[in-house]
């Protein structure tokens, strides 16, 4: 009877223990499952924390550029105040109309080298050298105000803009219609165009999107 109770007593601790440990291993799989997700947390949340830290450094760089180029700009416009109002009018206008800043200021140191009161010996004027006896009668153009630089600027554009409509989008084309009207060839013009707009954006890309370009 002693031995009997001695088996099953035996049998008991041997099956509280097995419970026991299936229970442990239970737990320490938990555990494991737990700390995977942990980890999976904690690797997510850095990769989020070295995306963030690169976007601050990009910006840092960004935000010191922009302060020089002001800084730049501010001591350029004191310098030549004069032409600081022709490349502000240039930038509102060329926006206004859909056109690429830099684009408009390549036309106007091509058609007038930046030349304000610039007058052609076929009757063009101002910076944009707007023809006053092609346009006169069309833009109702008012001949006082001709070398205003805002209201030359506006002339040009309304007269691209048409010949970009006329040209279905070809910008090429609408610079040829542009400085040689139905009657001439030069051809050499949109090169000009090209070359001078390389010069005023040193930035690869800076208006891309922006715009109408060519």
């Amino acid at each position: 009877m002693v031995k009997k109770n001695i088996r099953t007593f035996a049998y008991l601790l041997i099956g509280l223990f097995f419970m026991g440990l299936t229970g442990l291993f239970i737990s320490l799989a938990e555990l494991n499952d737990k700390y995977e997700r942990k980890h999976q947390v904690v690797s997510l949340l850095s990769n989020h924390v070295l995306r963030l830290q690169y976007k601050i450094d990009n910006n840092r760089e960004k935000i010191a550029n922009y302060d020089f180029m002001e800084y730049k700009i501010n001591a350029f416009s004191s310098r030549y105040p004069f032409f600081a109002k022709i490349v502000d009018t240039v930038y509102d206008k060329s926006l206004q109309y859909g056109f690429r800043p830099d684009l408009v200021l390549g036309i106007i140191k091509v058609e007038s080298g930046y030349e304000p009161t610039a007058v052609s010996f076929r009757g063009a004027y101002g910076l944009m050298q707007v023809n006053l006896a092609v346009w006169r009668e069309e833009l109702n153009i008012d001949e006082n105000r001709i070398f205003d630089v805002a209201y030359n600027i506006d002339l040009g554009l309304k007269i691209l803009k048409q010949y970009y409509e006329e040209s279905n989008g070809n910008m090429k084309r609408a610079l040829h219609l542009y400085n040689n009207g139905y009657l001439y060839n030069n051809t050499a013009y949109t090169d000009l165009v090209d070359s001078a707009v390389l010069s005023l954006t040193p930035i690869k890309g800076m208006w891309q999107g922006v715009g109408l370009g060519y």
